[in-house]
């Protein structure tokens, strides 16, 4: 258990606290989803938690790890280390205030209300969303087919493949076929044919070969790219 968390199953939170808690959320579905929650949460072994003010983890936060179905922070959310949820079984974050974190990969439902900031953004299959009222800064957003709204801007130095988003002033992208993945990415992570018949040695890239290792280096904390120069 973090510190400063309350327990929903230890009755340390009053389910009127978190009903009126997660009637901010922006989807009705997530709202009736909880809802119906809260009334087997004895069944569940994940908890309902709760923190009314700003928390801080200094290491990771994996919902799924920690055995979290809802985390609610009534405030800002501060993660020095990678943040993560699932969609199976399925998890919730509530974040009313803004949200920095050293890198995310959201398979689950993630709302944050203010900015999101973070180094990496990775998106995670396509059966939940997440949800940011205010601007994402991030070095690299690839969302996968993990569906993102953003109520203000995407500043990120690098948008791959065309993500499932919605927003005002759409982002300039990177295919996934186009040779710039080079300089983001490393060789073994991608899907690569070069043409040794041609003087030139033309290098074809056609997506990720392994999305699983892509996820594991952002836990590990390891750079997607590692050489210096792009090999030809």
């Amino acid at each position: 258990m973090i510190a400063n968390v309350l327990s929903y199953k230890r009755n340390q939170v009053s389910r009127a606290e978190v009903l009126t808690a997660i009637s901010g959320f922006h989807d009705e579905y997530k709202i009736k989803r909880v809802t119906a929650a809260l009334d087997e949460i004895d069944d569940y072994t994940a908890d309902v938690w709760f923190v009314d003010g700003d928390l801080h983890i200094p290491g990771d936060l994996e919902l799924a790890h920690e055995c979290a179905y809802l985390l609610i922070v009534l405030g800002d959310l501060v993660v020095d280390g990678v943040y993560g949820d699932s969609d199976d079984p399925e998890s919730f974050l509530l974040v009313t205030g803004n949200m920095r974190v050293r890198d995310v990969v959201t398979a689950g439902w993630l709302e944050v209300h203010g900015d999101l900031s973070t180094d990496r953004l990775i998106g995670d299959y396509n059966d939940c969303g997440a949800d940011i009222g205010g601007d994402v800064h991030a070095q690299l957003f690839y969302g996968e087919v993990h569906h993102f709204t953003i109520g203000g801007a995407l500043n990120a130095n690098a948008v791959i493949g065309q993500p499932c988003l919605e927003i005002a002033t759409p982002p300039a992208v990177i295919d996934i076929d186009d040779l710039r993945m080079l300089d983001h990415f490393d060789r073994d992570l991608l899907c690569v044919d070069d043409d040794d018949d041609d003087d030139d040695a033309i290098t074809d890239v056609d997506g990720f070969d392994d999305f699983h290792e892509l996820k594991r280096r952002v836990y590990a904390g390891l750079p997607f790219r590692v050489a210096e120069t792009r090999d030809n």
